[in-house]
């Protein structure tokens, strides 16, 4: 069979989230392929340096699914296309299975720009009804499709995401030269964020509930590392009205090596989202044996589990409650940790690519 993947998103310097998934889906897919009598071809805006598989590049400067990737199914169509991301070509090949991470949108309209929220909504509505199969990386985002889309139930498939341990080995060195760049030393204690800093994630209230937090516990800073998202500017002003600017530390997106010590040495992690549609770094948090504070929506606790302490994320009392717990370090939060390790186990990139494979061949 031949099988196109799109492979637009399979490269990025500062990857979020779904530019990890395709990262890691495609590496698991061809691994998982070797061998085999598939014939796979990536197709890409730039070019992939790999001499194991057929990458083909589609120039276009604006809307590159559209218009250069609907040109190729067109043209030159596989038997089957698999997009690691949200959105569907125009023209399809016979077969065409589609990963769609959230429907967070539906959810936070505020959170999205006015073009942003109506293409997602096209791109969506358009998967559901022209896609063969549609896969979705929790029950909670297979029940929103049901729900707020009226996708049928049989059409999608639930792959939860894997997760591979970061390569980074304990430095202690980088550590304390990581500790100096961010203005914290060995002895700080703080709680970590890892995400992009925008209004879905609920920073707003997190602030404020760490506002109160410190009063009873002070001297911890609260680091939170990502890249600036839309509604940064209105959060940033809750940190200067709390008077917060030297205990909140943003330093924008980070390496996997800085991201590395800044998890060793936490003292907890913190993810009050208002809305995921799975949620990596709670895996991640697990890998680094760190208690986790999170979110009681969407798919946070079908993730956690009974790994983590629980929040309502839009009850700032609920958040600093939380707050309080995770930074006791006692025998509760060290059970969670234990109960993380083991939860981890559940999640693997082979295990998805294996799972993935059987929809693709139908």
């Amino acid at each position: 069979m031949k099988i196109g993947i799109d492979a637009s998103r399979y490269k990025s310097e500062q990857a979020t989230g779904v530019e990890w998934y395709s990262w890691h889906i495609i590496h698991a897919l061809l691994k998982e392929l070797k061998g085999s009598d598939d014939k796979i071809i990536l197709y890409s805006r730039n070019f992939i340096d790999r001499d194991d598989v057929k990458v083909k590049v589609l120039e276009a400067k604006r809307l590159w699914t559209l218009r250069a990737l609907s040109k190729e199914m067109d043209k030159n169509p596989p038997d089957l296309l698999f997009v690691p991301s949200h959105t569907l070509p125009l023209k399809l090949p016979k077969r065409s299975v589609i990963m769609i991470h959230d429907v967070a949108f539906k959810y936070l309209r505020k959170s999205y720009s006015f073009l942003q929220y109506h293409y997602l909504n096209w791109s969506t509505k358009y998967a559901v009804k022209h896609a063969t199969k549609i896969l979705v990386p929790s029950m909670a985002t297979k029940e929103d499709l049901m729900n707020l889309f009226n996708c049928p139930a049989e059409k999608i498939e639930v792959i939860y995401h894997g997760f591979s341990a970061p390569n980074s080995e304990p430095n202690n060195d980088f550590d304390l030269e990581i500790f100096k760049y961010f203005d914290i030393d060995e002895k700080s204690k703080y709680l970590l964020f890892v995400g992009r800093l925008e209004t879905k994630k609920n920073l707003s209230n997190l602030v404020l509930a760490f506002s109160k937090f410190l009063k009873e516990n002070p001297g911890f800073k609260l680091i939170l590392a990502g890249k600036r998202g839309v509604g940064f500017n209105k959060f940033l002003k809750t940190v200067v009205k709390e008077g917060l600017e030297k205990d909140v530390i943003m330093p924008g997106y980070i390496t996997e090596q800085e991201k590395a010590a800044l998890f060793r040495n936490c003292q907890g992690f913190v993810f009050p989202s208002l809305y995921e549609g799975f949620g990596l770094p709670i895996l991640e948090a697990f890998s680094y044996k760190k208690p986790i504070l999170c979110s009681n929506c969407s798919s946070l606790p079908e993730v956690a589990g009974e790994a983590a302490i629980y929040c309502d994320p839009y009850d700032v009392d609920s958040i600093e409650k939380g707050l309080e717990v995770l930074a006791k370090n006692d025998e509760y939060t060290e059970d969670l940790v234990k109960k993380g390790s083991e939860r981890l186990k559940e999640f693997s990139w082979e295990k998805a690519a294996k799972e993935t494979l059987k929809v693709l061949h139908g």
